[in-house]
């Protein structure tokens, strides 16, 4: 008889905790700040909303009613990706609730949504219907993971551009002494054309040997067609230290 008692007396606590636990899955609704949001979402502040059902499932482990309505504020907001995981986050707290199916459909709404925002609109409304709007979004989201990484990559492999840098205004409005053998001061030295210059003599002035043509010519394109071509008299050029 003891024992029949304390089998009774347990399968009661037991009952018992199961409906505290139910009961505390829908005490979000009765939160201050899942009423104010109510509020403000009637006023049409939907951001001020948004705020306060986030506010709640940061308070509460179990907000089933506050992931649904957040997901719905991000749905209105046009932000599918996070209102899936609030819609997603509110099935696997109620999956057998009477809300479980429509909010099924809520997610595929906000995936359709998803996809609409993509680059190119890849798949118009009429023809989502006819694939897997699941596998696309995940499909999709891999391939942008993937050149995230790719992006990344890149940049860490990227060296900065080398620029050509003279040795202050002055120096590039200055005429230069051909006779002065060039310094050290910068990457780049000013060069003014003179009568009877080719790329040739001007190496040889400025480096006392002419095996500096090429370089010349490459730093001056902008200003040259070939290295036969110099502009004419009274341009400055550059030349490469």
């Amino acid at each position: 008889m003891a024992r029949v008692a304390f089998v009774f007396l347990v399968l009661l606590l037991a009952g018992c905790d199961d409906n505290s636990r139910a009961d505390s899955r829908t005490l979000d609704v009765e939160d201050p700040e899942f009423r104010q949001g109510q509020s403000f979402h009637k006023q049409g502040e939907t951001r001020k909303a948004l705020e306060c059902y986030l506010k709640v499932i940061d308070k509460r482990k179990e907000a089933a009613e506050s992931h649904l309505e957040a997901g719905r504020m991000y749905l209105e907001l046009q932000d599918p990706l996070p209102a899936i995981y609030h819609f997603n986050q509110f099935i696997r707290m109620k999956p057998a609730s009477d809300q479980a199916s429509m909010v099924r459909g809520m997610v595929r709404t906000a995936e359709k949504q998803f996809m609409q925002q993509l680059p190119g609109r890849p798949m118009e409304p009429d023809a989502v219907g006819s694939v897997d709007a699941t596998t696309q979004l995940r499909r999709l989201q891999a391939e942008n993971d993937k050149l995230k990484r790719e992006i990344t990559e890149l940049s860490r492999n990227q060296r900065p551009a080398e620029t050509k840098t003279v040795a202050g205004p002055a120096a590039v409005n200055a005429i230069p002494d051909p006779s002065v053998a060039p310094t050290k001061s910068g990457r780049f030295r000013p060069y003014t054309i003179a009568k009877g210059d080719t790329l040739s003599t001007i190496s040889r002035k400025m480096f006392k040997d002419g095996d500096h043509v090429q370089a010349i010519f490459n730093a001056n394109r902008d200003k040259m067609s070939s290295p036969n071509m110099l502009p004419k008299i009274g341009t400055v050029i550059l030349i490469p230290e």
